[in-house]
């Protein structure tokens, strides 16, 4: 009889596969035979610490493999904790590339078809970007317990213009001064000029601008230009529209029936019919029939340049080649802040004169009022107690009018005491119809006066002298 041949035993093998990049573990179990040792829970967790895999373990997928004894099959048993990779910073940039060029609507649904926004105005510290900075993203780790890093967001995309300056905190482009936004070469800029190449008309609309201006063309009827806190500087003419500076004005060729008004200095060829306020000096070749306001000193160059016709109230002294003209047209220059204030006075007394009637007629009504409540010894109606309280407080409004109006008449006698020493020099001719006032002295020019000054003379008066 032959002997029957035993086999071995052989244990239970737990096999553990790891991928390329260690991102996941899987493991296999051969059962055991004859009579060779069994799974079990530390069997696996043996060969996976051989295998060195210690991160992301699936001990689900281990237990059941353990408990309903999975042999032969693939079974997951640890997956890595990816990188997540960082997110590329933004910028939102908080205004347009170009203006809209489209009239602005107020709060009531007015459209102004003349302000166009052609100029943006940015004042300093203004937040043109919001910046949103990249991260780092969040480091992983693989099935071996090794760090995977992950890859950083990149910065946004940005160039800083003119004027303008990143955030300490990296989070914000703001502007670093006042000035004009503009597009260019890929970036905001902030500039503290503005030109506009063109007329100002229908097409660009009313020019309002922080800093100075300098215009190409030429101001079209009912059109504005305005510089808030700097100069303005117009290459044609002003025809019917309106110049304002904080600074200075400079019009190259002429204005007529325009407004002019400056902080600084105005320099113009010429200005027919038009209202000018310069707080510096007036620089021209002719005044034609304007209302001025200067200052500084008015001076008129040329030969043929003159003041014709018109009102002139200058501050300083002037500097002119004629005042009038042959047709004789009034013409009216007023010389000095006395004069000034002696007009003021003037006016302060007309004033008074009426506040006083306006008084006397109201008292009447109190009187004639309050004699009623006597007589008829009983309140009045109503209505007729209204219009006493009414009376009342108004005349009592108006005696404290009075009263300012009193104060300052006194303020400016005071001034009046000092004379100023002011001149006019015409180096062509004072014409009739030229009417003078220097301090509280008046003159009207009944003859021709030919290379003259005019000033005050010993006894007050204003006196001429030739030059």
């Amino acid at each position: 009889m032959d002997q029957q041949v035993q086999n071995p035993p052989e244990d239970c093998v737990v096999t553990v596969d790891i991928n390329t990049n260690n991102s996941v573990a899987a493991m296999k179990i051969t059962p055991p035979k004859f009579g060779g040792k069994d799974l079990s829970l530390e069997l696996v967790r043996k060969a996976l610490a051989d295998a060195g895999v210690t991160h992301g373990l699936n001990e689900d997928n281990i237990t059941n493999a353990v408990k309903k004894f999975q042999f032969n099959t693939d079974i997951i048993v640890a997956a890595w904790t990816p990188p997540e990779d960082g997110i590329d910073g933004t910028i939102r940039w908080k205004f347009d590339r170009e203006s809209s060029g489209t009239p602005i609507e107020d709060d009531q649904g007015n459209v102004d078809y003349k302000n166009l926004g052609t100029v943006r105005n940015i004042y300093k510290n203004t937040v043109l970007a919001e910046i949103t900075l990249p991260t780092d993203g969040t480091p992983g780790t693989d099935v071996r317990g090794n760090t995977l890093m992950p890859k950083p967001g990149k910065k946004a995309s940005y160039t800083v213009g003119t004027n303008t300056a990143v955030s300490e905190d990296g989070k914000r482009i703001t502007s670093t001064a006042d000035g004009a936004l503009v597009y260019k070469s890929n970036t905001f800029h902030i500039e503290h000029e503005v030109v506009i190449k063109t007329n100002i008309d229908f097409a660009t609309g009313n020019i309002e601008f922080i800093g100075d201006i300098v215009i190409n063309g030429d101001i079209m009827e009912g059109f504005n230009v305005t510089s808030m806190s700097g100069n303005v500087l117009i290459k044609g003419g002003v025809y019917g529209g309106t110049v304002k500076a904080a600074k200075n004005i400079t019009i190259k060729k002429g204005a007529n029936h325009s407004k002019i008004e400056c902080e600084g200095d105005f320099t113009v060829m010429f200005c027919e019919y038009s209202d000018i306020k310069c707080e510096g000096d007036l620089e021209a070749t002719n005044l034609i029939i304007c209302n001025v306001y200067c200052g500084g000193k008015l001076k008129i160059k040329g030969k043929s340049g003159g003041l014709v016709g018109g009102r002139y109230t200058i501050m300083n002294e002037v500097e002119v080649e004629n005042i009038g003209s042959s047709h004789y047209p009034v013409t009216e220059v007023t010389l000095g802040n006395n004069a000034v204030l002696t007009n003021e006075k003037g006016e302060l007394m007309k004033a008074i004169e009426k506040r006083n009637q306006e008084i006397h007629d109201l008292t009447l009504i109190i009187d004639f009022l309050n004699d009623k409540k006597k007589r008829d010894m009983k309140p009045l109606p109503a209505e007729k107690e209204e219009i006493l309280g009414n009376a009342v407080r108004t005349r009592l409004i108006k005696s404290r009018d009075i009263q300012t109006m009193n104060k300052r008449i006194g303020e400016i006698d005071e001034i009046l005491q000092n004379k100023q020493n002011l001149r006019i020099n015409c180096k062509g001719t004072i014409y009739p119809k030229t009417k003078i006032v220097i301090n509280t002295s008046r003159y009207e020019v009944a003859n021709e006066w030919v290379r003259c000054s005019v000033f005050i003379g010993e006894d007050g008066e204003i006196a001429f002298g030739q030059l």
